[in-house]
C-alpha cells in the first residue's frame, strides 16, 4: 500500500508540473507579467527551500500522515489563490504558497521511501516513481492545454484538486506511523530562511544589475546548501556523497533547457500550447520510459559509472540540438522546422535523465555499509533529504537565472531568440563539467 500510496503522489507531482510549465506563458499574457518570469520562479524555490530542510526535522518530530494532510490542504490553498489571481503578484503570492507545501511533501515522501521499503522494493519503487511520468507527461500537458482552451488557465489550477486529495490521503492513511529515529536535533531554520533568501534574491527584478543578483543570490543558496546538506557532501569528489553535487548539476542543465521550452517557444517562436504542450510530453515521456527500464534494473561499480557517462552524453546532445535549433531561429527559421527541432532535442534530453536518474538516485539512498560509514541506515537517511535538497538547488539555480534572463534581458537590448540561443550557450559550456563531476561520483 506504502508503495502504491507513493507512486500515486508522484503522479499527481508530474501532472502539477508539467501543468505549471504549460500555462505559465498564458498566465503572463493575461496578467501582463511576462518581466516577472524570474520572480514566478523564484517564489515557488524560496518558499519551497524554506520547508524542505524542515522536513526532515519533521520525520524526526511528528507522524506522517498529520503532516502531509497540513500540506495538502495549503496546497489546496495555494491553488485556489492562483485561480482567483487579479495581477501576477496575487498569482506570485499563489504559487509560493504551493511552494512552501511542495518543499515539506517532498522531503517527507523521499524519507518515507528509505524508511518504509527494503532495498529491493527501494529500487522497484523508484524506477515506477519514473514510470509513473509516462502517464504525467501525457496526462498533464494534455489536460492543462485542453482546460485552459476550453475554459481557462484558471479552472486547469484548480480542476485536479479533488484527486490531489484522494491520493494525499490514500498515502497519510499508507506510511509509517512513527517518527524517524535520525534528525531528532533542532530544526534548521536559520540556514532554512538564507537559503529562502537566497532564491529570493536570484530573481530581484533590478533591471541591469539583474545578472549581479544572480550571482549574489546563487552565492548564498550554495552557501546554505553547504550547511544543510550531509557533512562535506557539496565538496565532496568521491563516494556516495559525490553524488549529491554531481546531481545538482545534472538537473540544472536538464530543467534549464526543458523548464524554460514553453516560454522560449511561446515567446521567442510564436507557438501555442498545442504546439509546445506535446514538446513537454514528448521529454517527460522520453525521461520515463527510460527511467522505468534503468531504474528497475540497478547497476554498481563499473556499470554504473558507463550508464550514467551515457545518459551525460546524451544530455550533451540534447543541449546542443538546443543551440543549432536556436541559432536557426536568430536566423528566421521557419516555425514547424523550430518546432521539430525543439521536440526532437527535448526527447534526446528525456533520454539522457532516464538514464542517469534514478540509477545515480538508488546508489544514493542504497542502506547497504560502505567503507568509512559507520551508520548505514543513518547515512541512507540523511541522503534521502540531502538529494530532495541538491535536486532543487540545482534546478532553481538555473530555471530562476534562465527565466530572469528570458524576461528581463538582464537589461541588454537582446531579442528573445537571441536570449534563448545565449541561454543553451551557457548550458552547453556546463556539459563537460557535468560529466566530470558524474565521473568522479560513480568511480569506484
Amino acid at each position: 500500500m506504502l508503495a502504491v500510496a507513493l507512486l500515486a503522489v508522484e503522479l499527481i507531482a508530474g501532472m502539477q508540473t508539467y501543468l505549471s510549465q504549460t500555462v505559465l506563458p498564458l498566465v503572463a499574457l493575461e496578467l501582463d507579467g511576462a518581466g516577472l518570469y524570474g520572480v514566478l520562479s523564484s517564489a515557488a524555490s524560496a518558499s519551497g527551500f524554506l520547508m524542505m530542510p524542515i522536513g526532515t526535522w519533521l520525520l524526526g518530530r511528528f507522524r506522517v500522515a498529520p503532516v502531509m494532510l497540513v500540506a495538502t490542504a495549503v496546497t489546496c490553498a495555494g491553488a485556489v489563490l492562483c485561480a482567483l489571481a487579479w495581477s501576477m503578484p496575487a498569482f506570485i503570492a499563489g504559487t509560493a504558497v504551493r511552494g512552501m507545501a511542495g518543499g515539506t511533501l517532498a522531503t517527507v515522501s523521499m524519507g518515507a521511501v528509505v524508511r518504509g521499503l527494503p532495498a529491493r522494493h527501494r529500487h522497484l519503487v523508484l524506477a515506477g516513481m519514473s514510470g509513473v511520468w509516462v502517464i504525467s507527461s501525457l496526462v498533464g500537458p494534455t489536460y492543462a492545454a485542453l482546460v485552459a482552451s476550453w475554459l481557462s488557465w484558471r479552472w486547469a489550477m484548480i480542476a485536479y484538486l479533488p484527486v490531489l486529495l484522494l491520493a494525499r490521503g490514500v498515502v497519510a492513511a499508507s506510511m509509517p506511523a512513527e517518527p524517524s529515529r535520525h534528525g531528532r536535533g533542532s530544526a534548521p531554520w536559520g540556514w532554512s530562511a538564507i537559503l529562502a533568501v537566497g532564491a529570493a534574491v536570484l530573481a530581484l527584478p533590478v533591471g541591469p544589475l539583474s545578472a549581479a543578483a544572480v550571482v549574489v543570490g546563487a552565492v548564498v543558496v550554495l552557501r546554505a546548501a553547504r550547511a544543510l546538506l550531509p557533512d562535506g557532501a557539496l565538496g565532496a569528489t568521491r563516494g556516495r556523497r559525490a553524488g549529491l553535487p554531481a546531481l545538482m548539476i545534472v538537473t540544472g542543465v536538464y530543467f534549464g533547457a526543458t523548464g524554460t521550452i514553453s516560454v522560449v517557444a511561446h515567446d521567442a517562436y510564436g507557438l501555442g500550447p498545442a504546439r509546445f504542450g506535446p514538446i513537454l510530453a514528448a521529454s517527460g515521456l522520453a525521461w520515463a520510459v527510460t527511467g522505468l527500464v534503468t531504474g528497475a534494473r540497478p547497476r554498481a561499480g563499473g556499470a554504473l559509472r558507463r550508464r550514467v557517462l551515457l545518459g551525460a552524453a546524451l544530455l550533451t546532445v540534447g543541449i546542443a540540438a538546443l543551440v543549432a535549433v536556436a541559432a536557426r531561429g536568430v536566423a528566421g527559421a521557419p516555425v514547424g522546422e523550430t518546432h521539430l527541432g525543439l521536440l526532437a532535442a527535448g526527447v534526446v534530453l528525456g533520454l539522457g535523465m532516464g538514464t542517469i536518474y534514478p540509477s545515480l538516485l538508488g546508489a544514493l539512498i542504497d542502506d547497504a555499509p560502505r567503507e568509512g560509514e559507520a551508520d548505514a541506515t543513518g547515512e541512507a537517511e540523511a541522503m534521502a533529504g540531502g538529494l530532495v535538497l541538491a535536486e532543487a538547488v540545482g534546478t532553481t539555480i538555473a530555471t530562476t537565472a534562465a527565466f530572469s534572463w528570458l524576461g528581463t534581458g538582464f537589461g541588454l537590448d537582446a531579442s528573445m531568440p537571441v536570449r534563448a540561443l545565449a541561454l543553451y550557450l551557457v548550458l552547453a559550456a556546463a556539459t563537460p563539467w557535468m560529466i566530470r563531476r558524474l565521473g568522479r561520483a560513480t568511480s569506484a
